[in-house]
């Protein structure tokens, strides 16, 4: 009904109602019935992850409501609240002021209907096996969090990852959190996941303090362990360019004994050292330093105690 009702309004539009024309304690405009439904466009099948900050808005809201109009039914409809840390205190707070909140199962989401201008809640409550009608002066959804839709574009401009869901990938969760496999690219904030403001705000001093220590610096030195070319066996079959996920092989043609010769290229600030080359080349045109073929077998021979 969002969008075709204009008593079913999003949590971002009930602040505004509460920061402004509601704001006064006993305002009489507030309405009487007030339902809150939980994951809306969250952990279903085309947005599986939780938007983390959902529960936490409706419980504050909810709190700031019953201040202002103590008369007030709140219902809140969720799947499972997470009101995560210090939160939490929060939400049995909003219990004891007479929110109530009402589990629903994700297979019996809650449906909203206008039965003659009037708006009405039906849910299925698994605690007590029934179906609960409740009428509603105003339907406030908790509308999830989704990444922004130029996130691929900058990912291809920038080389960086996207994970599922399309918000950006950190090279590690734990020893990388807040930046890429590529060099000087850090994230932060919702670009990452859905957070909240004062985890934007850690997140986004840890991304300073990172690129810090690399801006602090007259130079950097580069990998020793980078890809470098065999020009003797590279016939230029171009195989090594598409696997690498840097992008930092070239095709380049140049002129040799009055012929001309097809390689490639390997821009040494770009390369990791991954080896996705070295793995495609079926010529041995490319390697890796210090894990050539012979190396490598060297070194599983030595583990396997063969020779």
């Amino acid at each position: 009904m969002y969008g075709q009702d204009s008593a079913v309004v999003t949590q971002i539009e009930l602040e505004e109602r509460l920061g402004g024309q509601w704001s006064t304690p006993g305002n009489k405009r507030i309405p009487k019935n007030i339902v809150m439904i939980q994951c809306v466009g969250s952990r279903d099948e085309e947005r599986p992850y939780c938007s983390r900050i959902c529960c936490s808005v409706a419980v504050k809201n909810a709190l700031k409501i019953k201040e202002i109009s103590p008369d007030t039914n709140v219902y809140i409809l969720y799947r499972d609240v997470r009101t995560y840390g210090f939160r939490e205190g929060y939400y049995t707070k909003a219990r004891q002021q007479d929110v109530r909140f009402i589990r629903y199962a994700d297979d019996h989401k809650p449906e909203v209907t206008n039965n003659g201008g009037e708006l009405q809640v039906e849910v299925f409550s698994p605690a007590m096996n029934a179906q609960v009608e409740i009428p509603a002066d105003l339907v406030v959804l908790s509308a999830g969090i989704v990444a922004d839709e130029g996130n691929e574009e900058v990912s291809k401009f920038l080389k960086v990852p996207l994970n599922q869901d399309k918000f950006f990938l950190e090279a590690h969760m734990k020893l990388r959190p807040v930046e890429f496999a590529t060099d000087g690219v850090f994230l932060c904030g919702l670009a990452h996941s859905p957070k909240s403001v004062d985890e934007s705000i850690i997140q986004a001093q840890a991304t300073a303090s990172r690129a810090a220590t690399v801006l602090a610096k007259d130079s950097i030195a580069l990998e020793a362990t980078i890809s470098h070319v065999i020009d003797e066996s590279c016939d230029g079959c171009a195989y090594c360019i598409e696997p690498c996920p840097y992008q930092a092989i070239t095709l380049i043609e140049y002129m040799r004994d009055g012929a001309v010769k097809k390689t490639v290229e390997v821009n040494e600030t770009a390369c990791k050292g991954c080896g996705c080359c070295m793995a495609t080349c079926p010529k041995k045109g490319i390697l890796v330093k210090g894990f050539t073929l012979e190396q490598l077998t060297a070194q599983v021979n030595a583990a396997l105690g063969v020779g």
